[in-house]
């Protein structure tokens, strides 16, 4: 039986409200979430972004309700879950692995949260089987047992197990992490392309920003426990708060420095291999960069023109470097520079301009819209 399609913004309760949520860590006075507000709108998706150890899994496994919160409450559809086992709340789950029934063959596996619910089993069946087709597991493959499929095959049987009985909310903690280059594109455009049909709400956690990024309406940084910043892919991207954020939302150069001067809008800063340079001041947690201080400018590396001609040749801001190495990537150059007296910094250029050869003396130069200047702390 087909599954309608549900449009974000509908009325009611949200799917998903997580209202101050603190949870100790395993070692004396850490905290795996120190703190931790989020709202996931009906038909939204919205993924935990941030490295190891940040609170992303844990975050999942709260609302799925392996783990309790010693603060704050979670409400799923407008229902507090404190204490609701997991097979009582609203939810599909895929983990990083995807943890089949091993003594079921596929078609069981996938019919699991429908039997569980006391649905019969010519419907569950049936339902089963069109969710698998979804996934991409011809009806060929349904007497198998999980142990006879590829590992990317059990992970769309994992997925159709977790979305075949429409649940309020998918859950996905990293289940793309073990999947080779090719097989997590595929997997993804599926998701992305089911999660539209069918109208799911998603809270994924995930490490691989390009990837969070193709998938997400909005992301939310985790580091350490807490949320730096939340937005859309693209403003973290292009906006992010901190230097936290911007690592890990994609690559970029980190340069620490001194402010010299902030005018007009425009932070001069005289950086620690020597070279002055300039970016825009962001206010931040540390509050505004000031004259004095320490701060960090943060530049993309796409953002990083490089030429084989001397800085008086390149432009007025233009700066020497020397290239260190050069590497192909596809449609781009991935270059490593050295700036100064002991700076690096990388830039990707798109193939086929002039670039200098390694070891070879060159100039760099960015806009000054596409440099940030952030206080670093105290």
């Amino acid at each position: 039986m087909a599954q309608q399609p549900v449009t974000a913004g509908t009325a009611g309760p949200a799917p998903l409200v997580m209202e101050g949520i603190g949870k100790a860590g395993h070692a004396e006075g850490t905290q795996a979430l120190a703190w931790l507000e989020l709202q996931v709108e009906r038909g939204e998706f919205l993924t935990l972004l941030g490295p190891s150890g940040a609170g992303k899994s844990v975050a999942i496994e709260l609302v799925a309700g392996f783990l309790q919160p010693e603060a704050g409450r979670i409400l799923i559809k407008g229902e507090r879950q404190a204490r609701l086992p997991p097979w009582r709340r609203d939810i599909g789950l895929v983990l990083e692995q995807p943890d089949l029934f091993p003594e079921m063959d596929v078609l069981s596996n996938a019919a699991f949260p429908l039997e569980a619910r006391g649905m019969g089993r010519a419907e569950r069946e049936e339902r089963a089987a069109a969710m698998l087709e979804r996934w991409g597991i011809p009806p060929a493959l349904a007497r198998l047992r999980p142990a006879a499929l590829s590992p990317a095959r059990q992970m769309r049987v994992a997925m159709a197990r977790a979305t075949v009985h429409a649940p309020a909310l998918l859950l996905l903690d990293d289940p793309f992490r073990a999947l080779d280059g090719a097989e997590r594109e595929s997997l993804a455009a599926d998701l992305a392309r089911l999660r539209q049909a069918l109208g799911w709400t998603v809270l994924h956690a995930a490490r691989d920003p390009v990837l969070a990024s193709v998938l997400s309406d909005r992301m939310v940084v985790l580091q350490g426990g807490r949320a730096h910043q939340t937005g859309t892919p693209q403003a973290l991207y292009e906006n992010p708060a901190d230097p936290v954020v911007a690592a890990l939302t994609g690559p970029c150069n980190r340069l620490p420095g001194r402010v010299l001067s902030v005018e007009d809008g425009v932070c001069l800063v005289r950086l620690d291999c020597g070279l002055e340079a300039t970016g825009l001041p962001v206010t931040g947690p540390e509050g505004s960069p000031v004259p004095g201080a320490n701060c960090t400018l943060v530049i993309r590396p796409e953002h990083v023109a490089v030429a084989p001609l001397p800085p008086a040749a390149m432009g007025e801001d233009a700066v020497a470097a020397r290239l260190i190495e050069a590497r192909f990537a596809g449609g781009e150059v991935r270059l490593r520079l050295a700036i100064g007296e002991g700076g690096e910094l990388v830039a990707h250029r798109p193939t086929g301009l002039p670039l200098p050869q390694p070891g070879e003396e060159a100039s760099i130069a960015w806009n000054l819209s596409a440099a940030r200047v952030h206080r670093d702390p105290a």
